[in-house]
């Protein structure tokens, strides 16, 4: 039609290209000839490969391993323990003491009704009364609310309670709580105990209830147990205040000899895996150097295995064939490498030229197992057999004796280039954790102006199962410390000009650490916890802190029992920070394991609290 613009569109057309054979056999089609034969040869020679370097290919390769798995561990300055593998090291070394929180309480309360209520009805029981049984666990196991501030209570006490009613929601929640439900927490540890006389206890309201009571405590007991273990109630002894690292060490039985201890003594990184261990030979370790048991004897174990070796290869390795076609994605020759990049040339060296080289021969050992190849017999394509040693034999003292995964030899102070261990720990690590928000996180950071350590508390916890920030915990103590003080309003003169203050102040999230010499030493420092002076009603109390890293020495009167001290190198110029978290995993039986630990890692660099002493203020209205 005039006027009006239509779109056609346009034809297409598609033609598929494919061969199509004529013959009725296929032995052409399917071949891949060399056309030139010749030439494949000139190139073979041009590349050096009729010198016999690379002659035969490996075909059959038998690979005979002395295997023996851990069998005690010890952690710190404990005694040793028969070793259980049925959960994986990191639980055993940085589970640390849970405090349960009003959300275990109240968590473990709700189970025990629900489990009350599920038997109770599986029993045909028509006078159930959830609501009395309730009661009466109320007057057994009362969840204790928060006492508010009392003005007539001590300076000491008062203190003490605004550092409890810091955490608002937590004592909003403790108050609506207490009226309503009870502590499920005791309720457990009753139970667990003494199932019968918790339950006739609680069957007080109908003696006729006890034994669907007792199912439900049962049942409540296993459930707590499998959801939080024993975290509540192991108080580890690997943690090292004083270091911040764990400090354990496991022994490995040895055909005809002591067993072989592997210590770890500065692992605080979370990820344990073989360069966490040394091989210790520098002193006896009680109840792990000795010989192995009979019943240990059973861990040692060899096994000849028969297996065709797999060439190792990577994304972008050259083929180990003319005519196969390599991968695009990396490109080796578009490498910019200058003079001085040796990692890179290294790396280019041996993808371009000795990848080939390079095979892999999977044997399978279980997790916690100290492997020793004994030897590997290799066949090639020319029926030849060779026997393969370990390329590196542990020297330390040749710079070309660098060897992968071989493990550290702590010998006698002052002794040097030593052979290292060449054997392979597999440790019964985790693969994957899953972890929570820090609960707690405190940063260690060195001011230059005041020549001290501060320790920043910037994540506490909530006692809701989370953390709050450490600077507002902080304000909140100040705050209501300033509400309940005793200062009396004196006029200022108008004809002051300049105001003295003896000093400021910092936050109370900030701890000091301040340098004093080791005992016995002229040169050595160490760094000691010190207190800020808190004012209040004219005398003069300790700020103590509140994360449990920091509180190692303090009882639950906030008085501190001895010095805390922590060694001057653990805190470098860059600081550190450690932080503790939930950590949660599935080991290879499947069960669920989890556990509360400590993490340290690196800090920001320094930093200044702005401590000051003889400040003169001028009058800010002139």
């Amino acid at each position: 039609m005039p006027g009006t613009n239509v779109y056609f569109d346009p034809f297409r057309a598609w033609n598929r290209l494919e061969p199509v054979s004529r013959k009725a056999e296929f032995d052409k089609v399917l071949e891949c000839g060399v056309h030139d034969a010749l030439w494949m040869l000139t190139r073979q020679w041009q590349f050096g490969e009729f010198k016999g370097e690379d002659a035969g290919s490996a075909i059959l390769a038998k690979v005979l391993m002395q295997t023996s798995t851990i069998t005690r561990t010890k952690l710190g300055g404990g005694t040793a323990q028969k070793w259980s593998d049925g959960q994986p090291l990191e639980k055993t070394v940085e589970g640390l003491a849970w405090k349960p929180d009003l959300t275990v309480q109240l968590e473990a309360a709700f189970a025990f009704l629900q489990y009350l209520q599920t038997a109770a009805k599986g029993a045909g029981l028509a006078d159930f009364n959830r609501k009395a049984h309730k009661e009466k666990l109320r007057e057994l196991f009362p969840l204790a609310p928060v006492p508010p501030i009392d003005p007539a209570d001590p300076a000491r006490a008062i203190v003490q309670k605004a550092a409890q009613l810091s955490r608002e929601k937590a004592v909003e929640m403790e108050q609506v709580s207490a009226a309503r439900y009870f502590d499920g927490y005791l309720l457990y540890q009753s139970a667990a105990a003494n199932v019968r006389d918790t339950a006739a206890k609680v069957a007080a309201v109908n003696p006729a209830h006890s034994a669907v009571i007792g199912t439900a405590l049962r049942q409540l007991t296993a459930w707590f147990q499998q959801t939080y273990g024993d975290q509540l109630a192991t108080a580890n002894k690997a943690w090292n205040p004083a270091r911040m690292e764990y400090q354990f060490a496991c022994a490995v039985p040895q055909t005809g000899a002591n067993n072989t201890v592997l210590s770890a003594s500065e692992y605080y990184t979370g990820e344990l895996d073989w360069y966490a261990f040394d091989v210790n030979k520098r002193e006896a370790a009680e109840g792990l150097s000795g010989e192995a048991t009979g019943e240990e004897g059973a861990a040692m174990g060899s096994r000849l295995m028969t297996v065709i070796p797999t060439q190792a290869s990577f994304p972008g390795a050259p083929s180990a064939r003319w005519w196969q076609f390599e991968n695009g994605r990396v490109d080796l020759g578009n490498i910019n490498a200058g003079k001085t990049d040796i990692a890179k040339m290294i790396f280019t060296e041996y993808a371009m030229l000795y990848n080939t080289d390079w095979f892999m021969v999977p044997y399978p050992v279980p997790a916690g197992s100290l492997c020793e190849v004994k030897g590997i017999v290799v066949t090639d394509t020319f029926g030849e057999q060779s026997f393969v040693e370990a390329a590196v034999q542990g020297e330390t003292d040749d710079w070309s004796g660098w060897g992968m995964f071989n493990l550290s030899t702590q010998h006698a102070d002052g002794v040097r280039n030593l052979p290292a261990d060449t054997r392979l720990f597999i440790p019964p690590a985790t693969v994957k954790t899953i972890e929570s928000e820090p609960v707690e996180e405190v940063h260690f950071v060195r001011d230059e102006l005041s020549n001290h350590v501060w320790a920043i508390e910037t994540r506490l916890a909530d006692g809701l199962g989370g953390s709050m920030d450490g600077y507002e915990a902080a304000r909140a103590v100040t705050g209501k410390l300033e509400e309940w003080a005793d200062r009396p309003d004196k006029p200022v003169e108008q004809e002051t000009k300049l105001t003295y203050s003896l000093a400021n102040t910092v936050p109370e999230n900030w701890i000091p650490f301040l340098p004093v010499h080791v005992k016995d030493s002229n040169r050595a420092i160490q760094l000691q916890r010190a207190a800020m002076p808190r004012l209040f009603r004219n005398s003069y109390t300790h700020v103590r802190p509140r994360t449990d890293l920091l509180r190692t020495d303090i009882n639950e009167a906030n008085e501190q029992t001895h010095p805390f001290y922590i060694h001057e190198e653990e805190v470098p110029r860059a600081g550190i920070r450690v932080k503790s978290t939930h950590q949660r995993t599935r080991w290879y039986n499947g069960a669920v394991i989890n556990w509360y630990g400590y993490r340290k890692t690196a800090g920001k660099g320094e930093g200044s609290s702005g401590l000051e002493f003889d400040c003169l203020n001028l009058d800010s209205q002139d």
